[in-house]
């Protein structure tokens, strides 16, 4: 019975940790690059899963591109806030 009990407890853990990439949560992306001479900065909210983070900072980074930005000159980075789902879009 005991194994049985620490064996569960070891299961519903697993399943804990596994599903931590699936929790949505409100990042900010910054991005910012040289544009023709000028520094451009531009901050955006994302309500997604850690797993979604790089495709939100992609998205970004081809916007710039498309504003001519080198690919090379272009930093991004990302933290997760605590805004609601509500909140994250402002």
């Amino acid at each position: 019975m005991k194994k049985f009990i620490v064996a569960c407890a070891v299961v519903l853990s697993a399943g804990l940790f596994a599903s931590c990439g699936d929790t949505n949560y409100c990042y900010e992306i910054t991005a910012s690059a040289t544009v023709l001479g000028v520094e451009i900065s531009e901050t955006s909210y994302s309500w997604c899963t850690s797993n979604e983070i790089k495709a939100a900072e992609a998205d970004m980074k081809q916007m710039l591109i498309n504003m001519g930005a080198s690919e090379d000159a272009i930093k991004l980075t990302s933290k997760r806030t605590n805004k609601s789902q509500a909140d994250c879009h402002k």
